[in-house]
């Protein structure tokens, strides 16, 4: 876990172009898209999050980030689902964030949430993917911003 992360509502932005965090569409169902758009006021809520018990929630949905399908291994999409109850069968949906910015799931710390092809624009999709390092990285690191 990191320390930096608020209680209350927040976006998760790139370190790529500042977009943010967005369930496709808005979506409310399990099996929405997670992508980058560009950052909208607070009251979009289907840009902001929540963290609790190693969970990232949408605040629209009430969902949380998930690997679709369990699928802990590289190009798997990112999706938002009904969360899981905490246990070895939920770390396809537990997150940390570690001080450089990096978001791996509690399966394997070197999975990260990456910005696929690092795609400069809006709708570009969220994977998992091998952690990079140094300049080309900035796809993987992300940031959190109070609403």
């Amino acid at each position: 876990m990191y320390s930096s992360i608020p209680e209350g509502p927040f976006f998760i932005a790139s370190k790529l172009n500042g977009r943010v965090l967005d369930v496709a569409g808005g979506s409310t169902e399990n099996g929405g898209k997670i992508i980058v758009w560009t950052k909208k006021n607070s009251d979009n809520e289907n840009q902001l999050w929540v963290y609790r018990n190693g969970y990232f929630a949408n605040v629209k949905s009430g969902k949380v980030l998930d690997v679709k399908g369990n699928k802990i291994e590289q190009n798997t999409h990112i999706i938002q689902y009904d969360a899981k109850e905490v246990s070895e069968n939920s770390q396809n949906q537990s997150w940390h964030l570690d001080p450089n910015g990096y978001i791996h799931t509690a399966a394997n710390p070197n999975l990260v949430l990456d910005i696929k092809g690092g795609e400069d624009k809006d709708g570009a999709e969220v994977i998992l993917y091998e952690k990079k390092q140094g300049s080309v990285a900035t796809n993987q690191q992300w940031q959190i911003i109070p609403a």
